[in-house]
């Protein structure tokens, strides 16, 4: 069954639905960020009824900016004029100017310079684009030198001049001339500060300063001197109110220069805006302190008349105005009380220009009898504040369809629509990672270079305005909307391929296993474990190596000697002698370690360990490859060998329980069969001894049954073990007593020597049964009757010693070794009930345990001892 949401035809619509929506919210966007006046709240946007233009903060912003750049070029045309002109002859005390701006209450003076050179200072610094070169620090011959005098004013010297005194005599700091020149050398380099007391004498001997320093504060190179003086050290020396207040004359210098500078390029800039009448702005400035007032209003100039014109300001119903009084607690205002705080930032530049007791007053004529920019902004506002909602409706309805669209996308990425269909992968995914990313940004990253230089942004629009005034504003164009809509387009574009290759990538959890940073982090892993088993294996064999190494290096060392010893090695020559000796020492190293390898893994392989896998590829395309080869197939053989073996043995176990399970069920019936004929008491006597015979020989092939399998399971190890502490005195009186009948029956006296306590061992007690019941059996089956069996038991305080010793009915030309060994007679004729496994029962049994089990044979005497350690 298809699903069919994950239909081709529903995704085409979802992949057109991403591309579409941007190419209408970018656009959109625009709009809104050209358009829509600052602080407009979020729900305005959508409302069809806006604000007037006159309500919103651009125009109050507008208003602001109009007020302060009047406001500051009336502190120009105050500084700058001198009977309602220009004059760059004006003297210009830069202490007093500085202070006046907030850097200090002293108003020092004396420190004057022409108004065009300050302004040309600062010229040349702003063309320069580097104001920070104004202050410098230098320590060289422009260093200057600080002298305390006695009395505890301070006198300046330029460094070349304090030289020239110092060598010329007229100054001292030591009686030695090496002494005078460190002197000179730590002033240099700033290494004498303030507070080290170096004391000066002049020719005369007397002291003349007591403490030397370099000046360390921030210095503005000269290119202008102070009027009447050669330079300012010149005007400080002289001045005794200035001294040590260099520090203080530079920060104030530096400030003139910048400010002024700014100043003078306002006040000359022509076409400034609001100058008369033909503006639809409005402003009465008024210093009660000079007793002034400047407005671009010609009725509006006699100072005497300021209220009256307040008051026509306020009752035009056409105009938007603002009167700040800092006299009066309200202020004045026929806008939103949330404007104020606007104006007000601007008090500090109002009191400096106008005086701690000001009026401003600014106003604009919101019926526009003038082409300005208030018309102009309101113009342009009034035209496109009808898009702005329709704007910002189509910007939210594409956001929510884009978003929907990358989430249903995200959901049936690289499913079809079958029912149970598995995860499929386009080719593109199954790139690298960082590959695919690098081919979705890149392609980006192209669009927006070439848009950002093709393109120059939201246009610019110049308007001409009635007093030849050009003001600039932002309007989009249908260019404007082509780039950004374009541009929307492309990283949708690119964003889709980017996400929706993510998205299988992640389902398909290839992300990281296809990344090229987790194919470094593999490689560099590779890396430090080589490096680290190669310095382990160094160390493993520093042994072997320590001898090649320095047998090596001593070669390379007489080698060199030899080499510099005789007309000296060129540079090229040098490096290729470095290189083939390393090349050299990398193979004599790693051949010694292939050689130790070898020799390793012989040892592995002839100490039996069969799992031991030799390292081959270590050895490729050396030396010993054939050879370590070789070995591994050695290894490889036994291994199959062995393994073989162990397979024939338990295939040998498992034909000897089936056969014996299959002999023992007829075996039984057999045994019941001659136990129910016997019961027919049958007068006969042939037929009494058939069946006594049927019923022995029946008997010993159901031990013999029984045996092979035992012997079969311990042999195979498929035993198990169950330890508990067994008296072995008390066992082998049970052993002793049961078996008694059959000692008796062969004429067998047992002489027991057993101790009187208990002798714990171990063992588990029904195999430990198995042992002694396999070792008395064996000597009722093969002693000579009429004979004695000595059971002996004895304990050394660690380990528990058991023989039994009986001589032989038939003689014992074999080793012992042989009669442990399975279907091992004493019997050679093999005329008794014997099946020759029980002893080799009885050693693996004992061994099992944990015991020894060792066999003694002297002409015909037969000696089985076993040793457990004692239980304490």
């Amino acid at each position: 069954m298809k699903k069919w949401y994950r239909h081709p035809v529903i995704k085409i619509l979802l992949v057109l639905t991403v591309l579409v929506t941007p190419v209408i919210a970018g656009p959109s966007l625009a709009l809104l960020g050209v358009y829509v006046p600052d602080n407009v709240k979020l729900e305005e946007l959508f409302q069809d009824k806006k604000k007037p233009y006159e309500e919103t903060n651009n125009f109050m912003s507008e208003m602001i900016s109009a007020a302060t750049m009047k406001i500051e070029r009336v502190e120009a045309a105050d500084l700058l004029e001198t009977d309602g002109k220009y004059d760059p002859d004006k003297l210009i005390d830069v202490l007093e100017y500085a202070g006046t701006e907030g850097y200090g209450e002293e108003h020092l003076s004396g420190l004057e310079y022409r108004l065009g050179d300050l302004v040309d200072w600062g010229k040349r610094a702003h063309m320069g684009g580097d104001l920070e070169r104004l202050y410098f620090a230098p320590y060289d011959e422009k260093s200057i030198i600080v002298c305390q005098r006695t009395d505890g004013s301070y006198f300046y010297y330029w460094m070349k001049e304090f030289r020239k005194l110092l060598s010329e005599g007229s100054l001292c700091a030591d009686n030695d001339e090496e002494g005078q020149e460190q002197f000179l050398n730590d002033l240099e380099n700033g290494y004498l500060l303030e507070g080290e007391s170096r004391l000066l004498w002049d020719e005369k001997g007397e002291l003349v300063y007591v403490d030397v320093w370099t000046f360390d504060g921030g210095m503005i190179e000269e290119e202008y001197a102070p009027n009447g003086a050669k330079d300012i050290l010149s005007v400080v020396n002289n001045t005794p109110e200035l001294s040590g207040k260099l520090a203080e004359i530079y920060d104030c210098l530096g400030y003139a220069v910048n400010r002024l500078y700014s100043l003078e390029s306002s006040y000359k800039n022509e076409g400034f805006p609001y100058e008369n009448e033909r503006t639809n702005f409005t402003y009465l400035f008024v210093s009660k302190e000079k007793k002034k007032a400047y407005t671009n209003n010609s009725g509006f100039q006699n100072y005497e008349d300021v209220e009256k014109s307040l008051t026509a300001i306020k009752n035009n119903t056409d105009m938007k105005y603002m009167v700040l009084r800092p006299d009066h607690c309200e202020d004045n205002l026929s806008m939103e009380p949330n404007f104020l705080s606007g104006w007000w930032n601007h008090d500090e530049l109002f009191r400096d220009v106008l005086g701690e007791d000001y009026i401003v007053a600014a106003a604009v004529d919101t019926s526009y009898p003038a082409d300005d920019i208030f018309y102009r902004t309101a113009e342009n506002y009034n035209q496109y504040i009808p898009y702005v909602g329709k704007a910002a409706k189509a910007l939210l309805i594409s956001a929510i369809l884009f978003l929907a669209a990358i989430v249903w996308l995200t959901a049936v990425a690289g499913r079809r629509a079958e029912e149970g269909s598995e995860l499929y992968l386009h080719p593109f995914d199954r790139w690298r990672t960082e590959l695919s990313a690098a081919m979705v940004v890149l392609p980006w990253l192209a669009a927006t270079l070439l848009m950002s230089s093709a393109w120059s942004g939201i246009s610019m629009v110049r308007y001409a305005s009635d007093v030849d005034i050009y003001y600039y504003g932002y309007a989009m164009t249908t260019e404007d909307v082509i780039v950004i809509a374009v541009y929307s387009a492309v990283t949708a574009a690119c964003f889709l391929i980017g996400w929706l290759s993510l998205v299988r990538r992640i389902k398909g959890r290839i992300l990281w296993k296809n990344s090229i940073m987790r194919m470094l982090l593999l490689w560099s892993k590779k890396v430090v474990t080589a490096c680290f088993e190669s310095a382990l294996t160094f160390w493993r064999q520093r042994r072997v190596l320590w001898k090649v190494t320095v047998a090596y290096g001593v070669f390379v060392l007489f080698h060199w000697f030899c080499a510099a010893a005789g007309y000296g090695i060129p540079g090229f020559l040098a490096f290729l002698m470095f290189l083939v000796e390393a090349v050299a020492g990398a193979f004599l190293i790693r051949n010694a370690l292939e050689k130790q390898q070898i020799k390793d893994g012989i040892k592995e392989i002839a100490a039996g360990s069969l799992d031991y896998k030799f390292p081959v590829k270590r050895f490729q395309g050396g030396d010993y490859q054939d050879m370590s080869e070789n070995l591994e197939n050695i290894g490889n053989g036994l291994q199959r060998a062995v393994e073989k073996s162990i397979r024939d043995e338990r295939l040998k176990t498992d034909l000897i329980t089936n056969v014996s399970h299959d002999i023992k069920t007829p075996l039984t019936s057999i045994i019941n069969y001659v136990d129910l004929l016997k019961r027919e008491n049958f007068d006969d006597p042939k037929v009494k001894g058939y069946l006594d015979i049927l019923e022995m020989k029946a008997q010993r092939l159901k031990t013999l049954t029984e045996d092979v399998v035992e012997a079969s399971k311990v042999s195979s190890g498929n035993i198990s073990l169950e330890y508990m502490d067994v008296d072995l005195v008390e066992m082998l009186n049970q052993t002793i007593g049961e078996l008694s009948e059959k000692m008796d029956a062969r004429q067998l006296k047992v002489i027991a020597s057993l101790p009187e306590e208990p002798a714990i061992v171990h063992v588990d007690g029904r195999r430990m049964w198995r042992v002694l019941e396999n070792i008395f059996n064996n000597a009722a089956k093969y002693a000579m009757p009429g004979t004695r069996v000595y059971a002996d038991l004895k304990k050394d305080g660690k380990q528990i010693l058991f023989s039994l010793k009986n001589v032989s009915e038939q003689p014992l030309n074999f080793s012992s070794d042989e009669l442990t060994e399975r279907f091992i007679r004493g019997d050679v004729s093999r005329s008794t009930e014997g099946s020759g496994l029980g002893l080799s029962i009885a050693k693996s049994l004992t061994e099992m345990q944990g015991g020894k089990f060792e066999l003694y044979l002297d002409g015909d005497l037969f000696k089985v001892t076993i040793m457990f350690e004692e239980k304490k």
